[in-house]
């Protein structure tokens, strides 16, 4: 291993973002005072939501490169999204396939050009980018098993950021909290004090739940969901293209391709 300044860097500013909620709750400094009124809302606490993140993602930079914490915390943009069934998706790779037999048929060189350069999906692009090429049947197969198996693994890496994220932000909610019961016992000759006090300790504690259980493990979940969908759908998508290149009719492409999913091709969806 070797020293990685973004993973320093990173380190560095959260725990910045840590030091500044926890200061602010010992009232060292006072942050929440120079907030705008709009802001100054019920249970939207800032400086809680200081000591969860900045925790947090201390713990992320020291378990991981940087690179994949931010692709981790880039996951949360897919937390709306999802696929149509499973079903849908598959029989409708096949019905490109079999356009693509059509086309690889009427102008086999325009037609991979064509796919190359402009085809939107990666892997397909990728994979009539090996057919231009000399490569036989078997060593495309290998060759996209071995790229559809990396990409996978990416994914599932971006499930295991996801979820440490689950298991850290509820700790530095209690971190949080016990920084405000100190706070509140340091103040019980002062009434006034073991409200804002016990407020605090809580509202970590609200946080750290709340964004593991309603976002970071939801997100993790999901992302291994969809690629078990996405490795069936690429794997289609492989085993039809390397049909394609050997010139299968389009009958057994279907039947075959059908087959692959569990169903006969004269099956009612």
């Amino acid at each position: 291993m070797k020293f990685t300044l973004s993973s320093f860097i990173g380190f560095i500013l959260s725990f910045a973002t840590l030091m500044l909620g926890s200061a602010d709750t010992v009232g060292v400094v006072n942050f929440k005072d120079s907030l705008p009124e709009f802001l100054k809302i019920p249970f939207l606490d800032f400086t809680s939501l200081f000591v969860v993140i900045g925790g947090m993602l201390c713990g992320l930079f020291v378990m991981y490169p940087a690179g994949a914490v931010f692709k981790g915390i880039s996951a949360i943009r897919l937390m709306f999204s999802h696929y149509n069934g499973k079903m849908e998706i598959l029989e409708k790779e096949i019905e490109n396939i079999l356009e693509y037999k059509e086309g690889f048929v009427a102008d086999k060189n325009g037609f991979i050009e064509r796919m190359t350069k402009g085809s939107a999906d990666k892997i397909t692009k990728y994979l009539f980018e090996l057919v231009s090429t000399n490569y036989s049947t078997h060593e495309i197969r290998e060759i996209g098993e071995v790229y559809i198996d990396k990409r996978k693994t990416e994914e599932i890496k971006r499930a295991d950021v996801l979820d440490m994220m689950a298991i850290t932000s509820p700790a530095f909610g209690m971190f949080g909290t016990v920084l405000g019961l100190i706070v509140m016992l340091q103040n019980l000759d002062d009434p006034n004090a073991i409200g804002p006090g016990l407020s605090l300790a809580l509202l970590t504690t609200l946080y750290g739940t709340a964004f593991a259980n309603l976002l970071f493990a939801p997100l993790a979940k999901k992302i291994r969901f969809n690629s078990v969908l996405n490795v069936a759908r690429e794997h289609l998508i492989l085993e039809g293209i390397t049909m394609v290149k050997d010139g299968r009719s389009a009958l057994m492409i279907k039947d075959q391709l059908f087959s692959f999913i569990g169903q006969g091709s004269g099956d009612e969806k």
